[in-house]
């Protein structure tokens, strides 16, 4: 039975063994599988495992082979199962892949040159790959002897500094020189065969014999001391000699380059725009075979349950490789990691279970965010950074940068493949290079989706992909149209030839083939367009700058949430529902803080006001940068308490990744020093953190609630739960690499074996693990209830957008508050409509009937889940175990209160900074004043709960806090 799935990111500091450790831990939690980010063989010092190395072997920094088979036996001891995480779309171009140094080593006579996608005749008339990873020009890297040979590994390889590359036995005749003459005529006969671009199966023969020859007699002369000298001395004369190294590296299959010019001249498929991450060809059937090879071995072993397929959207053809994919897990689940648009689908001819829920996170966030108040958080947003606030607008403006930037070789490409096609016809053969590249250009920007999935089986096209092609080609259009948006006028009939050319019109390979790679780059830009840069430009509100998500939508009504569920219930019912993930900008609790300024946009403005002019000094005479002030000043908020290097990493990577006044591939050092010393200073001024703790404290039990009501609505819409790893308590983390950082198992073990009854103890994250505790229990004991449908429940009253409530199948209820900040615990007349019968509320065991105010429902714990408990069976109606009335609230026994002087000793200990699962202190404590709310004063209470496996009756510190 699948109840949840709990993320784990494996790596070389949490191996396996750890991941093994932690299995109990997750079962007592009432997690059922385990979710495992990739753990094939990686890049050296990986921390993450995309950048795959070699597939058929178990990564060996996480244990090796030894070390899966004993987690194994483990997971099978504990009743677990284990989810995943796959990548087929890529491979790393580390020295640590065999596969990949095999191509630079012998080209197209390489076993391995149709593995990855590449396209090696687009820098000269011969087969070469351009290797864009020198920190300077080639020319430079020569004459200041950078480029050396190495042959520490037995045979000559070309090192710059501590990357390394095989040099190809063809040139190694200078190298070796009179220290091998036995080897000359098999030197001479490869430097024939090394000008064949396209060899034939005997010639390949031939090569491999030849270089396995040369290769072993190389290795006993590097064994032999004497030829071993002489060989060295070459190397250095060689090194030495720029114009003579040259001539051995002009014989290489590759072709190093300066880095700068990898979008220009990179002729490999990447992984975005990520120069060391190489595309695979896993619609190849002897690639697909050869990548899965390990992963057929765990399926037929029984080890995997599912498989979260990374990145598909690169794949030439995703619903075929799923086909595949398919039939090598026939009963197993299969998990797509697709970003959809707010009004996109998963293409219903995908036999998989669903995506990775990203679409979910998005839309349960914004049910925190007060849309009616979405216009006054906008003139906040513009009056203070200036900045633009048509969000489209700047994505079509971002993604255009990038293609300028980083894909030129690839539109390039893909552009020459348009004109062979056009030329071939008479109808377009004059149609212009330069118009047709450029329109392809404003092709991809205008699209409003990461992809299409066009097949040559499509004719015609699905509805929802004629749309989108339609929709992109008219908007592109507009905007070759529009005044300075392209440098060269683009002709109608440029436009009606792509609108025939992607909607299938035309047949033949060579239209396959554009399509095809069309479909490819269209999601790279995308990323890196919108995701990698818009959303670090866009920030009027960053809760909503998230994966998967749509800056410019703040809020969404609960009907239309309601929806969302009711289309997962009926078309992916196990669809993945993530809060946190590791590709999150900034975890669920920093969000669902942050959400809560949508409710005070006055009060938000006050506060940038106050801390512009307070902080203005800070900037030493430099021209403020409203914008990071404004992404700095959110951020302080929703991870606060947070140390002063953790928030200059952030600012750093947020303002790079903007790429505004800095950027990863040319960074601004002056710039980058003035607003670190900005970020240091405002840290350091004990008037502006006082003002700040201020500011924040009223949000944190909001926040919280926030967090809480998402995590329940999680463990309870359609579809199965997702975990990541330490989110169960609070966790106030951002971008990566902020959200892999330690997380403390030994805590979370004692605070789980402690969760006997609704803890008091918030500070700790306790309540969190308690309620995903309680309600997995629900889960399993109401499975049924779990796999029907998901139904709006009745409510009426004048704090209906204050209410989230919904049934789940016959017997569970639940319902929830919102914006409680502003609701200020005033339910007013609001009441909701039980359906007929008795209720238990299992956080609080209290039996409920009729209607019912959430001021009651509410009154120990800020949510509720109801389980039916009896039914009348000569009626067929349910019927309350007992007549206690449920109208009157009963008496919180934490409440708010005013007291004369101080707060209770319970709030005024130093806040730990929970924002790490490991760290032990917070740079800036919360301090906790007189009238805040949290202060509290104990209260006796006047009713009696029944006790839940001896829980102590304490409930959560107090009711909703006023504004």
């Amino acid at each position: 039975m699948w109840l949840a799935t709990y993320r784990i990111q494996l790596h070389k500091g949490f191996p396996l063994s750890d991941a093994e450790k932690i299995l109990p831990y997750l079962r007592d939690l009432g997690i059922s599988h385990i979710y495992l980010s990739p753990c094939l063989q990686a890049a050296p010092g990986s921390m993450h495992g995309y950048d795959v190395a070699d597939p058929t072997q178990i990564n060996e920094e996480l244990g090796g082979e030894e070390a899966w088979a004993k987690f194994q036996r483990s997971v099978k001891e504990a009743g677990l199962g284990v989810l995943l995480d796959i990548v087929p779309n890529h491979m790393t171009t580390h020295t640590a892949n065999p596969w990949w140094s095999d191509v630079l080593a012998h080209g197209p006579f390489s076993e391995h040159a149709r593995t990855f996608d590449l396209f090696p005749f687009a820098i000269a008339d011969r087969w070469e790959i351009a290797i864009c990873t020198l920190g300077e020009p080639y020319g430079r890297a020569l004459e200041q002897g950078h480029l050396t040979i190495d042959l520490t590994s037995g045979l000559p390889r070309l090192r710059y500094f501590d990357q390394t590359w095989p040099l190809s036995p063809v040139s190694w005749r200078p190298l070796l020189g009179s220290a091998a003459p036995d080897l000359a005529f098999a030197l001479s006969d490869l430097d024939k065969l090394r000008a064949l671009s396209h060899p034939e199966p005997e010639q390949i023969h031939r090569y491999r014999e030849l270089t396995a020859q040369v290769a072993e007699s190389t290795r006993a002369l590097l064994g032999d001391p004497a030829a071993r000298e002489k060989i060295e001395r070459a190397a250095r004369d060689l090194v030495a000699q720029p114009g003579e190294l040259h001539l051995i590296l002009d014989q290489q299959f590759y072709r190093l380059a300066w880095w700068k010019l990898e979008g220009e001249i990179v002729n490999y498929r990447r992984f975005f725009n990520i120069g060391t991450l190489l595309g695979v060809r896993a619609e190849s059937a002897r690639v697909f075979e050869a990548i899965h090879a390990r992963i057929v071995k765990m399926i037929a072993a029984g080890e995997l349950d599912g498989l979260r397929v990374d990145h598909p959207d690169g794949l030439r053809n995703p619903r075929e490789y799923f086909e595949h994919l398919r039939k090598l897990l026939p009963d197993g689940r299969i998990y797509a990691e697709k970003i959809l648009d707010s009004e996109e689908t998963l293409p219903d001819d995908w036999p998989v279970d669903g995506t990775v829920g990203y679409e979910f996170l998005s839309n349960v966030n914004r049910l925190w965010m007060d849309e009616e108040k979405a216009d006054a958080l906008t003139s906040v947003y513009a009056d203070f950074t200036g900045h633009p606030i048509n969000y489209s607008a700047l994505v079509r403006e971002k993604k255009l940068a990038i293609i300028d930037a980083h894909f030129v070789a690839d539109l390039e490409r893909l552009s020459a493949v348009a004109v062979n096609i056009a030329q071939r016809r008479w109808t377009t053969h004059d149609l212009s290079r330069a118009q047709l590249q450029r329109a392809i250009a404003l092709l991809i920007v205008s699209l409003p989706v990461y992809r299409t999935y066009l097949t040559p089986d499509n004719r015609p096209v699905s509805a929802a992909d004629d749309k989108i092609i339609t929709d992109a080609i008219a908007a592109a259009r507009a905007q070759s149209n529009s005044a300075g948006s392209s440098p060269i006028s683009i002709e109608q009939p440029v436009f009606d030839f792509l609108d025939a050319l992607l909607t299938n019109e035309l047949a033949g390979p060579m239209e396959e083939d554009f399509i095809a790679r069309w479909q490819q780059l269209a999601p790279a830009v995308m990323a890196k367009g919108a995701e990698d840069t818009t959303f670090y430009c866009y920030d009027r509100l960053v809760s909503c700058n998230e994966v998967g998500s749509n800056p410019a939508l703040l809020g969404i009504a609960p009907s239309k949430f309601h929806q969302f569920c009711a289309h997962l219930q009926s078309r992916w019912p196990n669809n993945l529902l993530p809060t946190s993930t590791h590709d999150n900008k900034r975890s669920e609790d920093v969000r669902t803080r942050i959400d809560v300024l949508t409710e005070i946009p006055e009060k938000w403005n006050a506060a940038l006001q106050r801390w512009s002019a307070l902080n203005q000094p800070a900037w030493k005479g430099r021209e403020p940068d409203r914008h990071a002030e404004y992404l700095l000043y959110q951020t302080l908020i929703g991870a606060w308490p947070i140390s002063t290097g953790r928030a200059w990493a952030y600012l750093l990577k947020a303002c790079r990744e903007a790429k505004i006044r800095t950027s990863w591939h040319e960074p601004n050092t002056g710039y980058e020093d003035g607003l670190r010393e900005f970020t240091e200073a405002i840290l350091a001024n004990e008037k502006f953190v006082s003002d700040l703790e201020a500011f924040v404290e009223p949000l944190i039990l909001p926040g919280r609630i926030n967090s809480l009501a998402q995590t329940l609505i999680k463990l309870t819409a359609p579809g199965t739960p997702d975990f990541y790893q330490g989110s169960e308590l609070w966790d106030l983390s951002l971008v990566d690499p902020d959200n892999r950082r330690p997380v403390d198992f030994d805590l979370r073990r004692q605070l789980l074996a402690e969760c006997d009854g609704i803890p008091a103890d918030w500070e700790s994250g306790r309540p969190k693990l308690w309620l995903i505790n309680r309600v997995l229990q629900i889960r399993r004991s109401h499975a049924a209830s779990f796999e029907g449908a998901h139904q709006p429940l009745s409510a009426k009253g004048a704090r209906l957008s204050h209410l989230m409530a919904y049934q789940r199948g016959d017997d569970v209820l639940v319902a929830l508050p919102r914006f409680t900040l502003t609701l200020g615990g005033d339910w007013g007349d609001t009441v909701i409509a039980l359906p007929p019968g008795s209720w238990k509320n299992i956080f609080t065991e209290t039996p409920h009937t009729g209607e019912i105010s959430p001021a009651v429902l509410f009154g120990e714990f800020p949510m509720a889940l109801l389980v039916r408990e009896s039914l009348n069976s000569k009626s067929g109606l349910l019927f309350p175990k007992n007549s206690n009335s449920s109208s009157t609230p009963p008496r919180c026994r934490w409440r708010v209160t005013t007291p004369a002087g101080g707060a209770c000793k319970r709030t005024q200990a130093r806040v730990r900074d929970i924002n790490s699962a490991s760290t032990a202190a917070a740079r800036f404590p919360i301090r906790v004043r007189p009238g805040s709310p949290r202060d509290c004063t104990r209260h006796p209470s006047s009713s009696t709960i029944p006790p839940l496996r001896g829980r102590t009756t304490r409930s959560w510190p107090g009711r909703f806090p006023r504004p």
